[in-house]
């Protein structure tokens, strides 16, 4: 068998023509096809006779259930060929490691799969000393993929990306080699489940949460890592009274959240970039009542944390909220700042000019704009209390609205007019036609300029 499969795999095409392919190294072939779904591979199949099997060899599976729906109308036969074809792939070879195995389970609306047969082939690959474990559930809760207790003690395991499954509560977790987590839409068994996902992982250096639940009594999410470089965080609409996390080597945070009232940092001196959209809770309106101290304390020991960064994007609705406690009190310096990217989804500006003044070293700034069409501006930029005196580049980036050309002027004027030592400033007219980008183009002409190198880019 084995002398069969090099004479297959080593066999070199008749004719003049060199095939690179098919004359590649067994180990380079393998690596190349592990990066291709499993049904393009198993198609070079047809190939050549050397090309037969030769998808058995691949170290990985990357399967959807719903390549084997070629049906209008749910047929058993198509189920029991997915099942023979995961389980052949499976038996062959069983002695070698598996570097990556991914399952997206889709299937017919009205017809539930028979789950046990993934818990069969998780304990399957787990014994292969799989690196890499993707599943993902996209049958809306109608099949629930339980990820089974073998897959927690997973030695080999280097990542795990896991959508929309159920984790049951474990007593023990021991991951000693992963590094990546993504969950996303996961079920948890309960909230200590999850901190006992995270406490087992003792070399994890990214962790990636979208959406998870929890249980109903649950009032926090805890995440304490002392590895741990990076933390996506992207709540439900479930209310959490606090995140903490405790991640001293952490260096990126990202957190998308309008319902938890407070996010606690501990250990937060490494902080390098941060990617913020965070209202703690204060409505769609984002209503900040400056009596109530507790609110005002979360805010200042979240801005705190946050004062180390390098690069940050930052929301609009964060910044309004910002801006309402800098009116009753002050903010602190984000003195190591040099990059900013403020995304707008209005154009209530009035809050930019102080968040500014707090970033005394800020080098590059890009403005982003989400705006319906048809929006009209509301808010003029007011005078800055002082220069911007280490603003160098500035860039307006997606396209605003045409009729909101007054108020895109009035913007690139405020920058213009004020930073001394601007080198350039970029405008995006991508909505514009080209009578009304003319029309702009003039007037920005005609705008004096601190800086006297200043260059405009309109594009």
């Amino acid at each position: 068998m084995e002398e069969d499969r090099e004479s297959r795999v080593s066999a070199k095409p008749s004719g003049d023509r060199v095939d690179r392919l098919r004359n590649l190294p067994d180990c380079l072939l393998f690596k190349i096809l592990l990066n291709l779904p499993t049904k393009d591979v198993v198609k070079l199949s047809v190939l050549s006779r050397r090309w037969r099997n030769v998808w058995r060899y691949v170290p990985g599976l990357d399967l959807e259930c719903g390549d084997f729906m070629v049906r209008e109308y749910y047929d058993s036969s198509e189920f029991n060929a997915l099942l023979g074809f995961v389980y052949r792939f499976l038996g062959f070879n069983s002695e070698s490691c598996l570097q990556k195995f991914k399952l997206t389970v889709n299937w017919y609306d009205d017809v539930q799969l028979e789950t046990v047969h993934f818990t069969e082939w998780f304990n399957a690959v787990v014994k292969r000393k799989v690196q890499h474990l993707h599943i993902l559930d996209k049958t809306w809760g109608r099949d629930e993929v339980v990820i089974p207790p073998t897959v927690f003690t997973c030695g080999s395991l280097i990542s795990l990306n896991l959508y929309d499954v159920y984790l049951p509560n474990r007593e023990f977790v021991s991951l000693p080699s992963l590094k990546v987590i993504v969950l996303d839409a996961v079920v948890f068994d309960e909230d200590f489940a999850f901190e006992m996902l995270v406490s087992g992982c003792p070399v994890l250096e990214s962790l990636s949460v979208n959406k998870i639940n929890l249980n109903d009594i649950s009032e926090s999410v805890q995440v304490s890592s002392q590895s741990l470089l990076s933390f996506s965080y992207v709540a439900d609409d479930d209310d959490y009274l606090e995140v903490v996390i405790d991640a001293p080597r952490l260096h990126y945070l990202k957190l998308n959240d309008k319902r938890t009232a407070s996010f606690i940092m501990k250990n937060h001196g490494s902080l390098l970039k941060a990617d913020i959209d965070f209202v703690f809770n204060l409505g769609s309106e984002y209503m900040f009542d400056p009596n109530y101290l507790p609110t005002r304390h979360i805010i200042r020991d979240f801005l705190v944390g946050l004062s180390g960064v390098k690069d940050m994007i930052i929301s609009s609705s964060t910044l309004q909220v910002i801006y309402d406690y800098s009116r009753c009190e002050q903010l602190p310096l984000f003195r190591n700042v040099s990059f900013l990217r403020v995304e707008f989804a209005d154009y209530r500006w009035e809050m930019l000019p102080i968040f500014l003044e707090s970033c005394p070293n800020l080098k590059s700034l890009v403005l982003g704009f989400s705006i319906p069409p048809g929006e009209e501006g509301a808010s003029i930029l007011p005078g800055p209390r002082r220069f911007l005196t280490s603003l160098e580049y500035v860039k307006i980036a997606k396209p605003m609205a045409a009729e909101a050309s007054e108020i895109k002027l009035k913007l690139v004027s405020y920058f213009l007019e004020n930073s001394t030592i601007l080198k350039k400033l970029t405008l995006c007219l991508r909505n514009f036609r080209e009578k009304e980008e003319s029309v702009i183009v003039k007037k920005l002409l005609t705008i004096p300029r601190l800086s006297p190198s200043c260059q405009v880019f309109v594009l």
